[in-house]
């Protein structure tokens, strides 16, 4: 099936190619999150210099609610954006120890409802932090999916939707890592590096450009699939 297949490449490739970010390797709900705020608009290498100091100085939500303002724009101030960042992390800490006693929720619909907090966050919690299956979508990951499935849809919620399917329950964290890593590093927005892309056999736009009939073949066989998931897409 091609599904499983596709799963199977994405696991193996990003194995292959898996970078040891700290945020990466030493997973809690809380510090994927904060990784992933602290990414937001901001480079990887830059992140990583300065997430092992904010972790240490505010290893919980507990310690960010209770410190002053300042102190919180200041452990942003190499990141850029610094006094909007923390105010925005102020706002959740106070939500999350308020609402729940300082724990990251662990359910999609607690995780969406928090401030700042959108689906591409929800869905890295509950995947990198709580080890549970959810589809992990950015900017990066849905223009893979367009390139690969032939399918334009009209808004972020529908490639959702088709991730919810492609998602693995084993090792979906590789998956989500794997898809985040390919959009970024191979599948350009200008220039995609197709040769270097383990998924390009199955790639409706690959193969429009080396065999138009096999790109139509996947296409048909793709629409089949998600056809259920969203069925105005089409």
């Amino acid at each position: 099936m091609v599904i499983n297949e596709v799963r199977k490449r994405v696991i193996e490739w990003e194995k292959k190619n898996w970078t040891p970010y700290p945020w990466r390797v030493d997973r809690t709900p809380y510090k994927v999150l904060i990784a992933e705020l602290l990414l937001k608009r901001t480079t990887r290498q830059a992140v990583a210099r300065e997430y092992p100091k904010f972790i240490q100085k505010f290893p919980d939500f507990n310690a960010i609610y209770s410190a002053p303002m300042e102190e919180v724009e200041e452990a942003f101030k190499h990141l850029g954006l610094y006094k909007q960042r923390a105010k925005q992390l102020k706002q959740l800490a106070e939500v999350i120890i308020r609402r729940y006693r300082g724990r990251v929720p662990d359910r999609w619909e607690d995780l969406v409802a928090l401030p700042g907090i959108g689906i591409y966050l929800a869905g890295a919690v509950l995947s990198f932090g709580y080890g549970k299956k959810a589809p992990v979508l950015d900017s990066n990951v849905i223009r893979l999916l367009m390139r690969l499935t032939g399918i334009k849809a009209k808004r972020h919620e529908d490639y959702l939707r088709i991730l919810w399917k492609l998602v693995p329950d084993e090792e979906h964290d590789y998956f989500n890592y794997g898809l985040i890593d390919l959009g970024a590093l191979v599948c350009h927005y200008k220039r995609p590096r197709c040769d270097s892309c383990p998924l390009k056999e199955f790639c409706v736009y690959y193969l429009r450009n080396t065999s138009k009939g096999v790109a139509e073949y996947f296409e048909n066989i793709y629409k089949e699939l998600f056809y259920g998931v969203q069925k105005k897409l089409f």
